[in-house]
């Protein structure tokens, strides 16, 4: 599931994370001399006289430079709350909300009376630091922001402005929003992008020197209760949230910024934005990068639903969930992250789609595969899960089935009521090749 406008907690979170694990401090002096006093006294000044000193560095981490000027300014807290809860209302009306949680429900993914919206605001605000907004070509940092954070966000930040000045994220974002995968996708490279400019740029603070991409430490190695606690952060409404929230919330900095740099990397540390054609268009290319830019690139096959619900039903929601929310529903119901990145390993596409009316709700997903063992081994767990499931659930049915379609494995797993015929349930789908 893609939060969207969760970009300034996670923000807050790496931030944090990245200080903890290799520092904040300047060696040019002390932040809370050099910074702190300029920042109560004159804040718009300061972020604009911080901005200037920090955009060729940012520019030559980055790989982009800058078309125009960068504006920035200062907002208090309660205009930051009021922006973020402005953006939520826009992106996530209570219908889509709703629809959302009925569907992740019947996955077992988040409880089905939980409040989306006010659990996102609660996210949201827990650690508001600052944005980039598109649709103003503005970065705000929040006044009274702690003084060791204020360079790190404006590096961070910095990037989206140069982003912006390439493509149009804000288009690029909103074209994006019904289709969660490619969105969650193109959010790691963003994300990405600017939390792999900002480690550099703070450990060639602390060194004195640039530091190679092979030296930047890997979050994505760290657990995530290990660098939760690094953080030295106090977010109870991050600890509390279902793992589907935190971690679609955290992987596109984590698994973003390791994406951009094994691509850099490949490319023996030549910087380029993984803008346009650069850009993953699934969280299978982000997870592993060299499918989105090896010899040949591996993208998903179509998925659509062939026919309408029949008479007495109607749908729900509908959308696909990709490789890191199908792990993340293995791990859910497994708890061995292991199998969960094994099951998950080879897939090729995916949609789902929740239906209400005669007989109660039923929720048919189907996923494709590389592979007719690929398709096999995550058909074995997703038995295993229904198996693990029915304990629990004794007046609903976890169907697994395997078959062939057009050369392509698919698995169809179908969460339904035990009194509803399985055969009056339609899984038939179109599939369009990779690429097209």
């Amino acid at each position: 599931m893609n939060p969207g406008s969760a970009t300034v907690l996670r923000l807050a979170f790496i931030v944090s994370a990245a200080c903890a694990v290799i520092g904040c401090g300047d060696p040019r002096g002390d932040p809370e001399s050099r910074v702190a006093g300029a920042f109560a006294a004159s804040p718009d000044t300061l972020v604009h006289t911080l901005a200037t000193e920090l955009l060729p560095e940012v520019e030559t981490l980055s790989g982009l430079s800058a078309r125009r000027p960068l504006a920035v300014a200062v907002r208090s807290r309660s205009e930051l709350e009021a922006f973020l809860t402005a953006q939520l209302s826009e992106q996530l009306p209570p219908e889509r909300a709703e629809a959302l949680v009925r569907s992740y429900a019947r996955l077992g993914l988040l409880p089905a009376d939980l409040s989306l919206d006010r659990l996102l605001r609660d996210l949201l605000l827990e650690q508001v630091v600052g944005y980039y907004d598109p649709a103003r070509d503005t970065l705000y940092v929040m006044e009274g922001l702690d003084p060791a954070l204020v360079e790190p966000v404006l590096a961070h930040e910095m990037v989206h402005a140069l982003q912006d000045q390439y493509v149009d994220l804000d288009s690029l974002m909103r074209a994006n929003q019904t289709a969660n995968d490619r969105a969650t996708a193109a959010q790691s490279a963003l994300e990405g992008h600017a939390t792999l400019t900002m480690l550099e740029w703070q450990l060639a603070r602390l060194t004195g020197g640039a530091v190679g991409l092979e030296a930047l430490p890997s979050f994505t190695s760290l657990p995530e209760e290990a660098l939760m606690e690094a953080a030295g952060l106090e977010m109870p409404a991050l600890a509390s949230a279902p793992r589907l929230i935190r971690e679609s919330l955290l992987f596109p900095y984590l698994g973003g910024l390791e994406f951009v740099r094994v691509r850099w990397n490949a490319e023996g540390g030549t910087r380029f934005a993984p803008l346009g054609d650069e850009m993953p268009v699934s969280t299978e290319q982000v997870l592993h990068p060299e499918r989105a830019f090896g010899p040949v690139r591996d993208e998903p096959v179509g998925l659509t639903f062939s026919r309408s619900p029949p008479p007495g039903r109607h749908e729900v929601h509908s959308d696909g969930l990709g490789e890191l929310e199908t792990r993340i529903w293995l791990h859910e119901h497994l708890a061995d992250r292991d199998r969960a990145e094994a099951g998950a390993a080879g897939w090729d596409g995916d949609r789902y789609r929740l239906t209400d009316g005669d007989g109660g709700e039923v929720l048919t997903w189907v996923t494709a595969w590389d592979s007719r063992d690929e398709a096999g081994e995550f058909a074995a767990a997703a038995r295993d899960v229904a198996a693990a499931r029915r304990e629990d659930r004794p007046e609903r049915r976890l169907d697994v089935v395997s078959r062939v379609q057009d050369g392509v494995p698919l698995v169809v797993v179908t969460d339904r009521p035990a009194g509803l015929d399985a055969s009056r349930i339609d899984a038939s789908v179109s599939i369009e090749p990779s690429g097209t």
